[in-house]
């Protein structure tokens, strides 16, 4: 399922685990029970520190992480220093202004300023005609033109100018990981589009979220970002990389997703396999660029440098 914006996500899911099947409702039901039980043996599956309860799991909307953020973003942008400044001169361009007199494009007031003088006209058909145009002059009643031709503005080659990028991050990790290491998956990919966005390139982020089981993959795509929007970090990470986000609210959307394409989801809620998000991208939108789990820095620093590598092929192949 493709979804515009976390809001819809959210509402989905809330909606739909109350008309669960009586299997997925067990598994719901299970999901609490055993998180209940976790929290009470202080676990750091959620990360640390444990929550004090399950109202706290489901009304977390605020990435656990933020600490870590200023820790290690210096170490992230250190890391990626030499791709970022090969990418700065030669991969991104910038944006070239060029300018028509045909019409197209915005009319550059700036422009046609530097050529404005007026223009009066003078009738000398008859006396009374050459009358009128001598009071107008005195009147002032003139026209304001512009020796400037092209004066109106426009980004020549804009799809060069304006290259853009759509971001898709696999959220969540297996039972194995640690709940503090899931704190990395997005944090790369957050550092990326801010450098990107800085250097005039459009970025689109979206946030997947899915199981496979039985030889099926329910999957939801979440867009955190539009094309034109700014940045929400948080809402990024939350969604890409925080534990107690995942490991209850995504819970209960596994099993809503999975009880929409009326699936049974097994007790173990299936699993994440490898390349799961980048096979559903490459089905739904080739173009797209995935992070895939990265619960490490020097992971997560690998996954950008190779969409960076991989972007500029791209950006090259199209001319």
């Amino acid at each position: 399922m493709l979804f515009d914006s976390v809001f819809a996500f959210n509402d989905f899911t809330d909606k739909e685990i109350l008309q669960l099947s009586n299997n997925n409702e067990n598994r719901w039901n299970n999901v609490k029970i055993g998180t209940e039980s976790k929290l009470k043996q202080n676990t750091d599956w959620y990360g640390t520190p444990t929550p004090k309860s399950i109202e706290e799991l489901n009304e977390h909307r605020t990435y656990l992480g933020m600490p870590l953020v200023k820790k290690i973003q210096p170490k992230i942008k250190d890391k990626l220093a030499k791709y970022l400044e090969h990418l700065e001169n030669n991969v991104l361009p910038k944006p070239k202004m060029a300018y028509n007199d045909r019409g197209l494009g915005v009319f550059s007031f700036d422009r046609a300023a530097k050529g404005l003088f007026k223009s009066f006209q003078v009738n000398m058909q008859t006396p009374v005609n050459t009358t009128v145009s001598q009071l107008n002059i005195e009147l002032q009643n003139h026209q304001i033109q512009t020796s400037v031709k092209s004066a109106y503005a426009y980004f020549e080659n804009k799809l060069m100018s304006y290259p853009s990028i759509q971001l898709y991050i696999m959220a969540g990790a297996n039972a194995g990981v640690k709940g503090d290491s899931l704190l990395y998956v997005g944090l790369a990919c957050a550092e990326l589009v801010e450098f990107l966005e800085l250097r005039g390139v459009s970025v689109e982020v979206n946030v997947m979220l899915g199981t496979s089981f039985d030889n099926q993959v329910s999957m939801a795509s979440i867009r955190v970002k539009r094309f034109q929007d700014k940045l929400d970090k948080n809402q990024l990470l939350l969604l890409s990389s925080d534990p107690r986000y995942f490991r209850y609210r995504g819970f209960k959307s596994l099993i809503a997703l999975s009880n929409y394409f009326e699936l049974s989801i097994p007790a173990g809620l299936g699993s994440i396999t490898t390349s799961m998000g980048d096979t559903f991208v490459q089905a739904t939108n080739p173009k797209g660029f995935v992070f895939e789990q990265s619960y490490a820095m020097d992971a997560a620093v690998k996954e950008v440098s190779n969409i960076i590598t991989n972007y500029k092929k791209r950006l090259v192949a199209n001319g």
